[in-house]
């Protein structure tokens, strides 16, 4: 019954005593409580993932702290692991021997990844979309591939070694030395440096270099008094992003390294990690020792750009530059300097490889037709071990590529669909393993699983190593899907909850399909990525769970060249595809 003397619900003035703004108050208050429960559940997957992605910090500072395993009882806070670490020889060389490794490696592969996008991005040079995409090649293979395939041709008694002895009657220079190591790892690392100046360069209006030449500046001069200068924020963060990517690299100290005795901190990590009774606490304060290292060059990173607004030229009058013309003669020599360099570090070693794999053995002083064979495939095919690491390794990548593109999506959805608040704690957890060396989320998801509750279930496991492999790379997928979620506008989601939808239904319907084609090649880079992984699996992989990367490792300490050439062109045709697929959409 409407009583006409009552309070209207439209009268925002009406007395808090009287029936109906008492009702309303308390469905305001469901509403309230309702929209606050997706809020909490919000906070609540932002903890978690920021557990996640720190969790293998967590262990290994809390070992590197104490006198005894983390698993045993009555452990007393210490210094004394890190007496010990840095009181060890072997410590104190892999120290030395990781600054010289880093620095020349960074050196090579800033200067050629500069000189490259230089030529390629801003002079017109004959085959130059060619070009460009053989530079890019090694960024489809991981440096394990790489150094698998430069020791089989380029090492001591390889095969180019061999045959340049026997008819010129010198050897090359030492590749299993440190500078042999620190050249193949600058080379591994150039297409990222590529990368990073070719974008750099494309924000470079033609306007500012044209208008140096018109000052009677020469091409060259204007590249040197504008190009330079401008593209130091990117000259800074290739260096530092360099020299982390060498310390984090494991498979070329291992592999050409390995042979010689020349240990860094990686090698030193795996070196004592694998041992059969491994010091948990060295370890440890070892591990965190490299993550220092790391957090301080990112940090470092921050402040040495300084205000970004120095290096602003693009505006809103801004145009795309054309290319700059070179000589015939000129244009042509360039592009020979750069195909003589990419035939050298990527195609001769991959062509070997290949090859490689199908034969018992190569050497120029017998005739490749007498060693053809399929032996190695057969070996690989037939043997359990082996083709139980591709099985794994197509699981995990397929599986963990999934389960990562949809924890990367529900993060993104949480990061740009709530307050600023929660937004930064999400992204700032996104980004934090990026400065975790693949190596260390491996000992430190072992060390994790050993020390939680029923975490031993976890250990041997597919699962663990699909977890490591997320945490590894989900900076990465992040990084990808992020801006795709920022550029769909709110409205469309608010008009479906106007029409009745939930929030759930709203992004279900509305944002779900209009992200899949991020959603596809999030997964695919994934996919890539977890394929290749070896070195966070390196300490976590049991008897039934070895993936390629770990087994390709075991194989070629034993000497067995012919099958890890062959589990080599396996990964190179599962994933050559899918990643050029990837780079290709970009």
């Amino acid at each position: 019954m409407t009583h006409s003397s009552g309070p209207s619900v439209l009268d925002t003035n009406a007395p808090a005593g009287g029936s109906l703004p008492a009702g309303l108050s308390r469905s305001r208050g469901i509403r309230r409580l309702q929209a606050s429960l997706p809020l909490s559940g919000r906070w609540i997957f932002a903890l978690v993932l920021l557990l996640l992605l720190i969790s293998p910090m967590l262990p290994l500072i809390y070992q590197a702290f104490i006198d005894r395993p983390l698993y045993e009882q009555g452990a007393i806070g210490t210094f004394d692991n890190f007496v010990r670490l840095f009181a060890d020889p072997s410590f104190q060389n892999a120290c030395i021997n990781t600054l010289w490794f880093s620095i020349i490696g960074t050196v090579i592969s800033t200067v050629v990844g500069f000189v490259a996008a230089l030529l390629l991005e801003r002079f017109d040079l004959p085959f130059r979309k060619t070009i460009k995409i053989l530079f890019l090649a090694p960024i489809f293979m991981s440096a394990l591939l790489l150094a698998i395939s430069w020791s089989m041709i380029y090492g001591p008694s390889g095969f180019a070694d061999l045959l340049i002895k026997t008819n010129l009657g010198f050897s090359l220079p030492n590749l299993n030395s440190l500078v042999g190591m620190a050249v193949l790892s600058g080379v591994s690392a150039a297409p990222v440096s590529y990368l990073l100046f070719a974008s750099a360069m494309s924000n470079i209006p033609a306007t500012l270099e044209n208008a140096a030449r018109a000052a009677g500046a020469s091409p060259l001069g204007a590249v040197r008094d504008v190009v330079l200068p401008l593209i130091r924020p990117s000259l800074l963060y290739c260096v530092m992003l360099n020299f982390i990517l060498n310390i984090d690299q494991l498979a070329v100290p291992l592999i050409i390294g390995g042979p010689a005795r020349v240990q860094v901190l990686a090698t030193y990590l795996y070196d004592n990690g694998i041992a059969v009774k491994s010091d948990y606490g060295l370890i440890s304060a070892a591990a965190v020792v490299m993550l220092i290292i790391i957090q301080l060059f990112v940090v470092g990173q921050k402040f040495a750009l300084g205000d970004l607004r120095r290096y602003t030229t693009v505006g809103g009058k801004s145009m795309k530059g054309g290319l700059i013309k070179v000589g015939r003669g000129a244009g042509w020599l360039l592009s020979g300097l750069l195909l003589l360099y990419i035939v050298v570090t990527t195609l001769i070693p991959t062509a070997f490889l290949i090859l490689r794999s199908f034969a018992s053995f190569l050497t120029p002083l017998v005739p490749i037709s007498s060693v053809l064979t399929l032996d190695n495939y057969g070996l690989v095919l037939s043997y359990d071990a082996y083709r139980r690491s591709i099985i794994n390794t197509i699981i995990v990548a397929v599986v963990g590529g999934l389960a990562a593109t949809a924890l990367t999506f529900i993060g993104g959805v949480v990061a740009y669909r709530s307050p600023p608040g929660l937004r930064r704690l999400v992204e700032m957890s996104a980004f934090i393993p990026r400065a975790i060396p693949g190596i260390v989320v491996g000992i430190g998801i072992f060390y994790a699983a050993v020390l939680l509750p029923g975490g031993n279930y976890l250990n041997g496991t597919l699962a663990i190593l699909m977890i490591a492999f997320t945490i590894r790379y989900f900076p990465t997928g992040f990084a990808l899907l992020g801006p795709s979620i920022l550029q769909i506008d709110q409205d469309m989601e608010r008009a479906m909850r106007v029409a009745g939808g939930s929030g759930t239904r709203a992004v279900l319907a509305v944002m779900l399909p209009l992200l899949r084609p991020a959603l596809v090649g999030c997964f695919l880079l994934y996919f890539v990525s977890f394929f290749k992984e070896y070195a966070a699996a390196s300490f976590l992989f049991g008897p039934d769970t070895a993936v390629v990367g770990t087994t390709m490792l075991q194989l070629d300490m034993m000497g067995n060249l012919g099958p890890v050439a062959a589990l080599a062109v396996i990964t190179l045709v599962l994933t050559l595809p899918v990643a050029i697929f990837v780079y290709a959409r970009d």
